[in-house]
């Protein structure tokens, strides 16, 4: 009798023991939404619009569907093959779903249907590092999530971009081996995943020769248009020095042009000044010209006389004989030739332009 007592009793612990596991494993089929997001729970069998259609939640029947007539719902929660729409989900939606179907005859058929839970949680939000100074010497960051409960979130913590190792909503280092150092956090559930931005610790002061922002902007803006001046300068600079040089060149092109202009007028001048010596017989000759008469004059006209040329004494009759050529100029003592003056100073275009226009005048 002990015997079989002891023997219903370890079956009946097998049992429940199995029933827990499955009810443990039921729980944990599930498929997890966030709020507001939109799923369909699909029909693993093949309806035809004769056959009637329940969907039912919860051992709650929210679709109701009788030879294309809907008893129960509308056709907005039934896709073409039968499959149930969930738009907008939340929390009051989550549960599990179960369909039902009737052939014409009211006989059930028999489907295949894979049993899962609906779960519809709040996504995270992005959260704040709030930094803060802790004695000795230390800082703790603090990963807000902004959710009154935080069982189901997953922290993790970013050092640099590097994921560290701790995974509470707390870290804690000291300020003096992470002066320069950036954090942040991640939050994680099963819908979707944030990350923070990043910070430094506020409890050692940073001295750097450059600030890391100057006026509210960004120092490296700065240096940038620094840069960028400094450029434009060393550009401008370039194009005065090409722009000088190449005005020097014109310069002494129209200094060359003036000191042979001038050298030609000195030359013009020396011959005016120096003209030759006539020969005496044409001075002679230029004596007999008969003067011209005043404008005006209305009387009879003077008659030239002709010019006496000397004849030949021994030739009576023969023609006049040529006057004697003018002798070879002697040359000039050198104290006669006039001393040439220093070439003028450069001027500008202009005025060389008017001083060869009144040249060829």
């Amino acid at each position: 009798m002990v015997m079989k007592m002891a023997a219903v009793s370890t079956i009946s612990l097998l049992l429940l023991c199995c029933s827990a596991i499955s009810s443990t494993d039921s729980k944990e089929v599930c498929d997890y939404l966030a709020t507001g997001a939109n799923f369909t729970v699909p029909m693993m069998s093949t309806v035809v619009e004769s056959d009637r259609l329940r969907w039912k939640h919860d051992n709650k029947y929210i679709v109701d569907r009788k030879a294309g007539e809907f008893l129960e719902g509308n056709k907005m929660l039934i896709s073409e093959n039968g499959s149930l729409k969930l738009t907008n989900v939340m929390k009051k939606n989550s549960g599990s779903y179960v369909p039902e179907v009737f052939d014409k005859d009211g006989a059930k058929k028999l489907i295949k249907f894979e049993v899962k839970g609906l779960c519809v949680i709040d996504p995270v939000l992005k959260p704040v590092v709030k930094p803060a100074c802790k004695k000795p010497a230390n800082v703790q960051f603090t990963c807000d999530v902004q959710a009154k409960q935080t069982k189901d979130h997953n922290f993790e913590w970013l050092m640099n971009g590097v994921l560290e190792k701790e995974k509470s909503q707390t870290l804690t280092r000291q300020a003096d081996q992470v002066k320069t150092d950036s954090f942040s956090c991640r939050v994680s559930n099963k819908v979707n995943s944030m990350t923070s931005a990043a910070v430094v610790q506020p409890c050692i002061e940073i001295t750097s020769f450059f600030p890391e922002t100057l006026l509210g902007i960004n120092t490296w803006i700065f240096v940038g248009a620094g840069g960028g001046v400094v450029l434009l300068l060393i550009i401008v600079v370039i194009v005065c020095c090409v722009r000088s040089k190449r005005r020097k060149r014109l310069q002494l092109k129209e200094e060359g042009e003036l000191r042979l202009a001038w050298t030609n007028d000195q030359h013009q001048h020396h011959q005016h000044n120096h003209p030759q010596e006539q020969h005496p017989h044409q001075q002679s000759h230029h004596h007999h010209h008969p003067h011209k008469q005043p404008a005006g004059h209305t009387g009879p006209r003077q008659q030239r006389s002709k010019q006496q040329h000397p004849r030949n004494p021994d030739q009576p009759g023969a023609r006049p004989l040529p006057s004697p050529r003018r002798p070879a100029q002697a040359p000039r003592p050198p104290g006669d030739i006039d001393e040439e003056q220093p070439p003028p100073l450069p001027q500008p275009r202009k005025i060389i332009k008017k001083a060869a226009k009144a040249q060829r005048v």
